[in-house]
């Protein structure tokens, strides 16, 4: 006997799911943009008008240009540089040594399990000259820096997408074409990840353009970035710095997309 499946009064309840989820995710950044360009915003659900005043401001101050650039070297610096050593250790070690993966797996959080702040002092210890590295108040330390924090945002999506393919099989085809180790990991695994790398490569970039703790006290004024910026603006006009996060916001929205597109184009290729 067949059974009639009666419509939710509220639609698919998995769309319903997924929508809360997005309102509740976008609800925070939608309220930040909207303070950056109001007038006022005192006991209304909305702002009572709008503005661009805070963001000629903030347009018009060198200091917001300069700490932009700073941010945004660091940034691409910091996800290539976390890259080029985190990544193929990944890859070697699930290819090739599984039994060292397991430690790897816990280092990668390591960085996550000791206070910023005791690590920042750490790094200008190392960094200070004393050992023969002199990096202190330079970018290259908050680069060099953010490659442990960021190594966990490449290992979760990238061993993810390595667990899905019989890694071992390949390895063996290779072999008996006559591969050699780089060509099959360059031709055959490494694309196999790309769409982990991709989310490796966001959020490390996300993390180094908006982390605080690291930047001022690795560099301050020095080097100053966003955050450090914004830390100067916290004592006046709370719509400047809403300005400032919109800017980032638009930054790693449009880093994403950029990376979403590239990954859609080379799967229509395909």
């Amino acid at each position: 006997m067949s059974r009639t499946l009666r419509k939710p009064i509220l639609g698919n309840p998995a769309w319903l799911i997924i929508g809360v989820f997005v309102v509740l995710q976008l609800l925070p950044v939608a309220a930040v943009a909207l303070n950056a360009f109001a007038t006022d915003w005192n006991g209304t659900v909305l702002p009572s008008g709008f503005t661009t005043d805070w963001a000629l401001r903030i347009f018009a101050d060198p200091r917001f240009d300069q700490a932009l650039v700073h941010s945004l070297v660091i940034a691409f610096g910091a996800t290539v540089v976390s890259a080029l050593v985190t990544v193929p250790a990944i890859l070697v070690g699930h290819c090739y040594l599984p039994l060292l993966d397991r430690w790897l797996g816990a280092l990668v959080i390591l960085p996550y399990a000791v206070p910023g702040v005791v690590l920042a002092l750490g790094l200008l210890r190392i960094y200070s000259g004393q050992y023969g590295i002199q990096l202190n108040g330079t970018p290259l330390i908050l680069i060099f820096g953010y490659v442990p924090l960021g190594a966990s945002f490449y290992y979760v999506p990238i061993k993810n997408n390595l667990r899905a393919i019989t890694v071992k099989d390949i390895i063996e085809a290779g072999y008996l074409v006559g591969a050699s180790d780089l060509a099959i990991m360059v031709r055959v695994i490494l694309p196999s990840v790309l769409r982990g790398l991709a989310i490796g490569l966001v959020m490390n970039f996300t993390l180094a353009i908006s982390e605080f703790v690291y930047a001022n006290l690795l560099v301050g004024g020095l080097y100053p970035t966003l955050q450090v910026f914004m830390n100067v603006l916290r004592e006046g006009s709370g719509r400047l710095t809403s300005v400032v996060v919109t800017v980032y916001f638009i930054i790693v929205w449009a880093l994403s997309t950029a990376v979403i597109a590239a990954l859609t184009e080379r799967k229509d290729k395909k």
